[in-house]
């Protein structure tokens, strides 16, 4: 009795120490989830810093410039001939109230003797940059560069020419210019606050010295402008200078759209099916876990009844096939990994690499430690097992009524909206009436 008694606690601490590292399976199974959750808690720490940094940092800037505040004795105008601007400003009165004012700050004026001096240096400047192109003023063959402004310079311009059909006051040669050339005389007024300057330069003008294309075309606008027939369409000539025109219209870039438009389409369908993919793995996800209680329920069942695990898993397979495969209802993804675990041992592969494979199928971390305790079966025998699947029995069940209670949670928040907007559709239907009845 007394060695009976010794070999059933032996047994017993034996079966203790076995038991002890296989109920640390779950946190290998777990192992990528607890990864994840520590890069969340890592982002968490970042943004709570972020967050805390800039707002001291904004606060203590804040307070240093609430306490040094930037006094100021004089604003900067803006320049001659812009528009008055505004400047928000603080001020302190002997009684130490604090009061805010909005100035409007006038632009920049000059006096005479100031504005005259800039006419005269403007004047002069003017011989040297409305040339252009040209080399001198007896001799224009480019249009001229009048503008209404210098640079870095207050003075207003505004020119006139003598004759506009030679030269006009932007600068460009007319079309009538004879080929010998004309005389034209240039003005131009200076203006500055209440002060004036005049200006003229007489100049020989010449006609425009025409690169082939230009010239081509201004031959081909004469041509269009000349014809002076009432036909509702306009002829356009079929030569001009000897040289043949073929006229059609701009290609349409229809094409380069259609290219464009297919291309963009193409990208945007990527991330769309990468997503269409994603949802897919997610639902099978939500079919895998919602069936695991069920899988190993059946198990267990076949295991205390007598049968191996092989036996087992086959036997669920089976009855998987004849209930839904023959009647063509829809698949059920653990079942589908299932039987094709046991299409591999009917093929030969080992028991340890088939339940292997069936853990890796499944991308759910249960699926990956019921493997793990299939293999273990094998190497430490059954009774271990049956107690470590009654445990994943009832965790798993517990696991079912919590997701559950959560989608029952997620419905009656999508049922809000809706009961919302009837509840303001019937207020409407009551209240109408009492409306219209005052009306």
């Amino acid at each position: 009795m007394k060695s009976k008694t010794k070999l059933n606690s032996k047994t017993n601490l034996n079966s203790k120490a076995k038991l002890k590292p296989k109920a640390n399976l779950k946190p290998k199974a777990n192992l990528k989830p607890s990864l994840k959750d520590a890069k969340e808690q890592t982002l968490l720490r970042v943004s709570i810093f972020l967050i805390l940094f800039g707002n001291l940092l904004g606060i203590s800037l804040g307070l240093w410039q609430s306490r040094h505040p930037d006094i100021v004795t004089d604003l900067k105008r803006s320049e001659y001939n812009e528009s008055i601007h505004e400047e928000s400003l603080k001020f302190q009165t002997d009684d130490g109230k604090t009061h805010h004012i909005t100035l409007k700050v006038p632009s920049k004026t000059y006096s005479k003797e100031e504005s005259q001096t800039l006419l005269d240096e403007a004047s002069k400047k003017l011989d040297s940059s409305i040339l252009g192109k040209n080399k001198s003023f007896s001799s224009i063959h480019t249009p001229l560069s009048l503008p209404e402004s210098l640079p870095d310079c207050p003075v207003q311009l505004f020119w006139t020419t003598s004759d506009p059909k030679i030269l006009d006051y932007t600068g460009a040669i007319g079309e009538d210019v004879p080929s010998k050339g004309a005389s034209v005389t240039l003005r131009c007024q200076l203006s500055l606050e209440e002060e004036t300057l005049s200006w003229q330069k007489e100049l020989y003008v010449y006609p425009e010295k025409l690169s082939k294309e230009k010239s081509l075309n201004a031959s081909i606008q004469k041509a269009v402008t000349n014809d002076s027939s009432s036909n509702p369409t306009l002829a356009l000539p079929d030569s001009i200078d000897g040289q043949h025109l073929f006229f059609y219209k701009e290609p349409a870039k229809t094409g380069l759209f259609v290219c464009i438009f297919f291309s963009l389409l193409g990208f945007l369908l990527l991330p769309l099916k990468r997503q269409k993919e994603q949802e897919k793995i997610e639902k099978q996800k939500v079919l895998m876990q919602r069936d695991y209680p069920d899988l190993v329920s059946k198990l267990l069942l076949f295991l205390h009844a007598g049968l191996t695990i092989r036996a087992s898993l086959e036997k669920i397979a089976d009855d998987y096939q004849k209930n839904y495969r023959s009647q063509n209802l829809p698949k059920r993804p653990a079942y589908e990994a299932l039987l094709e675990t046991c299409h591999e041992l009917k093929g030969g592969l080992s028991q340890p690499r088939a339940y292997e494979n069936f853990g890796s199928r499944c991308p759910c971390p249960e699926y990956k430690i019921l493997s793990v305790l299939l293999i273990q079966n094998l190497k430490k025998g059954n009774q271990n097992t049956l107690l470590l699947l009654e445990k994943e029995v009832t965790d798993a069940l517990e696991n079912r009524k919590r997701k559950a209670r959560i989608l029952g949670e997620e419905a009656q928040t999508k049922l809000l909206f809706p009961m919302l907007l009837q509840l303001v559709i019937v207020l409407a239907l009551l209240m109408l009436p009492a409306f219209l009845s005052f009306t």
